[in-house]
């Protein structure tokens, strides 16, 4: 019989002990998996490195994602059409690569969205494969949610019709179809969702899109030979996750962007299947960070650096108007799976036997530029001139004393690349748990592996409660939709259930694409 999804609460701190115990005993290095070798901590020593393909004189200029608002229908709706394409493009300079794309050959647009508006989005699927559109951080109602529930056959379109309820926030989308959803990411499908809120007409920011403000999709890839992305999966990408030594942002490797002397925003989303990055720009140039994934912040906070994992995003504000003339400053990126936004100190042991998080590498693995901001415009007329000091936050949800608490216990990959949510892989038909609908919930993620499990819940309103039963950083606080879990940590979050009851089940899993792909993913319904 299979265990149920609510659980018993793990005894934490003795489970830590006697796997670091055995974690001691049993340490040893392996080699030659993949092309690279195990560290330490369990993570792939598989560095990211510089692009050496073109000169200085020749970098090529960073390539902004396409802004759509889309177009109002009679009836006051909003329509977007997207094409799921094949395509190819120098993601090095000068190599032609096979590449996927969304109204293009590779990634996709940004799609502004308005909060409060009825919205349809058509998608044709041109790949000559399935495939789905799933909107990461959107609550929508669970059919139109495009995850592995809703493909779409080669050759057919697809619609989702929503009432846009997020806050104002930056979301993407990417495919999700249950076993290449890693591959097809990889291959290039990606795309924001930019949330805005005309109830914040009065805020603020810079809002000029490729001048002030900017989108950034950051991703890991190999290429082989010839250029051609590779995915075919060694033993340790499957058990760590896929690892690409080559940074591309917005596609290609080593951009430049010319920026304005002013105060500028930044929207990072870490595209990667399972790389953390490590991000910081210049030797001291403060970052402001203003919103997380599911929307803005109280306050902004001071960050000398910041840590992404898979599927999480940022919103950075960075003075740049004590530099002019076409001085440069640099956005530095180094894998962080060893470190990150854990509470953990930098947690990241492994057992040497293919359990640390990786792909990425670990703490302190090599950095790189992944991106040369040249200062060569003029301030523009109405800049920001200086940060706000508060920051319309959406209010979060708060668990009653009588809330229903769920224990999600996270196993697996001793000697193998599957891991499970408690006790189970993903099984389309069957149907995990149900869930009252508009409750507010308490979820405990126990992560009982010696690997960090970036998760992601469809559909719902998340907030962060506790690390380990401490308060999280004022940066990991505010709404939610992707959090990392770090090596024997318990991280405790405040789930607020959609509003609508529907037979049709919303999953929540890893974001790490291999991990998901091999089934570390459950599914719910919302009862009435």
């Amino acid at each position: 019989m299979s265990k149920p999804i609510e659980s018993e609460p793990v005894h934490v701190n003795q489970q830590r002990r006697a796997i670091l115990a055995v974690g001691a005993a049993m340490a040893v290095p392996l080699a030659g998996c993949g092309g690279g070798s195990m560290m330490d901590d369990g993570s792939m020593d598989v560095d990211l490195r510089e692009d050496t393909s073109t000169s200085a004189s020749s970098r090529r200029s960073l390539p902004l994602l396409r802004l759509e608002d889309g177009a109002l229908d009679v009836a006051g709706r909003r329509e977007f059409a997207l094409r799921a394409q094949r395509g190819s493009a120098q993601l090095l300079g000068g190599v032609v690569s096979a590449t996927l794309g969304y109204n293009g050959p590779l990634l996709g647009p940004a799609l502004r969205l308005r909060k409060g508006e009825l919205t349809r989005i058509a998608v044709q699927n041109d790949l000559g494969e399935t495939t789905t559109v799933h909107w990461h951080g959107l609550v929508v109602p669970a059919e139109f949610d495009g995850g592995p529930h809703q493909p779409i056959a080669p050759g057919a379109r697809w619609d989702a019709e929503f009432m846009v309820a997020n806050a104002a926030s930056t979301c993407w989308f990417h495919p999700h179809a249950h076993g290449s959803t890693g591959r097809q990411v990889v291959a290039g499908l990606a795309g924001l969702l930019l949330v805005e809120d005309p109830a914040l007409g009065g805020l603020t920011m810079p809002s000029r899109w490729g001048v002030d403000d900017l989108a950034l999709v950051l991703q890991d890839k190999r290429l082989t030979a010839s250029g051609q992305i590779d995915y075919a999966l060694s033993a340790n990408d499957r058990v760590s996750g896929y690892a690409g030594d080559r940074l591309l942002v917005n596609g290609i490797a080593g951009p430049v962007w010319d920026a304005p002397a002013q105060w500028v925003r930044l929207r990072l989303l870490n595209g990667c299947n399972a790389r953390a990055l490590r991000l910081r720009i210049g030797d001291t140039l403060p970052m402001l960070q203003v919103a997380n994934e599911g929307g803005f912040l109280a306050t902004p906070i001071v960050r000398s650096s910041i840590t992404l994992w898979p599927g999480e995003r940022a919103e950075l504000l960075v003075d740049l108007s004590t530099f002019g003339g076409g001085q440069e400053v640099r956005l530095y990126a180094a894998g962080a799976n060893g470190e990150g936004n854990t509470g953990m100190g930098g947690m990241g042991m492994g057992m040497g036997m293919g359990m640390g998080m990786g792909g990425g590498g670990s703490a302190g693995s090599a950095e790189v530029t992944a991106m040369v901001i040249r200062v060569s415009l003029a301030r523009q007329a109405a800049a920001m001139a200086s940060p706000p000091d508060g920051l319309p936050a959406a209010a979060v949800p708060v668990p009653g004393s009588t809330a229903v608490v769920r224990t999600f216990n996270l196993d697996g990959g001793m000697m193998s690349p599957v891991f499970t949510i408690n006790d189970r892989s993903f099984e389309p038909t069957r149907v995990d748990f149900t869930v009252p609908a508009r409750a507010v919930e308490l979820w405990r993620f126990v992560n009982r592996t010696m690997m960090s499990h970036p998760m992601h819940v469809h559909g719902v309103r998340m907030s962060m409660l506790s690390r380990d039963g401490a308060a999280p950083p004022a940066y990991e606080r505010g709404l939610r939709d992707t959090f990392v879990v770090a090596p024997m940590q318990t991280v405790a979050m405040a789930v607020e259930l959609p509003a609508a009851a529907s037979p049709v089940p919303v999953v929540l899993h890893c974001h790490n694409l291999e991990h998901e792909d091999q089934g570390m993913m459950i599914q719910f319904v919302v009862a009435p």
